[in-house]
């Protein structure tokens, strides 16, 4: 039977882990999270830009 001090010791014990399990998701994936987003973003402001020039186009068109 485990006494109350084994207990704490494998409590700590996982609290180390999920420490550290939370380091390395802050300190790796954040980082190539975050690149990702970028990415995404610069794609979507260069469509957002390309579908707007072509609606300027077209209405140049239509008036002129």
């Amino acid at each position: 039977m485990a006494t109350q001090g084994d207990k704490i010791n494998k409590l700590n014990l996982e609290v180390e882990l999920i420490k550290k399990d939370i380091s390395i998701i802050k300190n790796n994936h954040l980082a190539h999270i975050q690149a990702d987003i970028r990415k995404i973003n610069f794609v979507l402001w260069s469509v957002g830009f390309a579908v707007f020039a072509n609606l300027i186009i077209l209405v140049r068109d239509l008036i002129g």
